[in-house]
């Protein structure tokens, strides 16, 4: 799950949440562990899309995306990571 703050006075935050399937449902508050963090103090903007797939080597791969809006102040980025197995 890719949790996303902005505000005036600190930029964008987000966070990355992991947490089992068979919790989804109607309602349901989800609290699963937190993979990842990030604040202004990372080359990160404001990432609106989050695509998690697995590779031919088995890997789980996290793939973020941000748009900039047409706007001069954000970035078009395209982050992937490699999740660590536990």
């Amino acid at each position: 799950l890719l949790e996303r703050h902005y505000a005036v006075s600190t930029g964008v935050s987000m966070q990355i949440r992991r947490f089992q399937l068979k919790d989804v449902a109607p309602g349901a508050v989800l609290k699963g562990d937190i993979l990842f963090t990030a604040d202004m103090g990372y080359e990160i903007d404001n990432m609106e899309g989050l695509a998690v797939t697995v590779n031919a080597a088995g890997e789980t791969l996290l793939t973020l995306i941000s748009d900039d809006n047409f706007s001069p102040i954000q970035r078009t980025i395209l982050l992937r990571f490699a999740l660590a197995k536990d």
